[in-house]
């Protein structure tokens, strides 16, 4: 296999690793808004419980609340994880497009209109 073509495999390789960590912090970022609106959601209602004093609801509430906090804390962590790869993978996947000069599957038209973009002397 000439050093190109293994070049372009390690590219398309890597961008199918960038896509595949992109998605789980897509993912993990849902997961994280879905625990925090389930704990804001449930503030009003912890809220009018507590000055009604109505402790069975006020403690079922709360362990409600708990619940959503260690559903956000987990997303977190799994999103900081996530974020992690993402960008090893946008490292990985820069380095090799350096190298060979273009991303493999990526028309020629649309690598020279994203380099005028970013050229230092554009608009």
């Amino acid at each position: 296999m000439s050093d190109q073509a293994d070049l372009e495999r390690k590219t398309v390789e890597a961008l199918r690793q960038y896509r595949k960590a992109l998605a789980t912090v897509e993912s993990q970022q849902e997961a994280e808004a879905s625990a925090q609106r389930a704990l804001t959601g449930m503030l009003p209602d912890l809220e009018r419980a507590i000055l009604e004093d109505c402790a069975p609801v006020k403690d079922n509430l709360f362990q409600t609340g708990l619940t959503a906090v260690s559903r956000s804390n987990e997303a977190w962590d799994a999103l900081r994880t996530a974020t992690t790869t993402l960008e090893v993978a946008r490292q990985t996947l820069v380095a090799l497009e350096q190298q060979l000069g273009y991303i493999p599957g990526v028309s020629k038209v649309a690598a020279y209109s994203r380099a005028i973009r970013h050229s230092p002397n554009s608009g």
